[in-house]
């Protein structure tokens, strides 16, 4: 039970990416790494408090890679499959490289540092209070 709960959180952060990204970039404009960070932030903060929440207790460390991997994968294979798509275009480019990396990285290093044993005893004491 708890398999399907780490990955409907998981899912469900794949699907705020998505619809985060387009609201901020398409719709009201923001480009650049800041709105990528904002938004890695907010998704970060909703997955460790819905593990927490879901849970009712820290994740163990399985559960926890197990959240890692299916956001963190299928952004990285996202990202990847846009990085390829673009070089295929105009060819390799460092600067390219490093931006989509900026873009990618917070992404799985804010989710890492939400779902820390920190924060979700974080979370949890904070369910405990209301």
């Amino acid at each position: 039970m708890e398999k399907t709960r780490i990955t409907i959180v998981s899912v469900t952060g794949i699907v705020l990416f998505f619809l985060a990204n387009y609201l901020c970039r398409f719709l009201l404009g923001f480009t650049g790494v800041l709105p990528s960070v904002l938004i890695a932030v907010l998704i970060a903060a909703y997955m460790g408090f819905s593990v927490a929440r879901a849970l009712k207790r820290e994740p163990l460390p399985e559960e926890r890679s197990r959240a890692l991997w299916i956001y963190g994968g299928f952004l990285g294979a996202l990202f990847l499959a846009f990085g390829v798509w673009v070089f295929m275009d105009t060819g390799f480019d460092t600067l390219t490289a490093a931006t989509l990396l900026s873009h990618y990285l917070p992404y799985p290093a804010f989710a890492h540092v939400f779902l820390s044993d920190r924060l979700i005893r974080l979370f949890l004491d904070g369910n405990a209070q209301a």
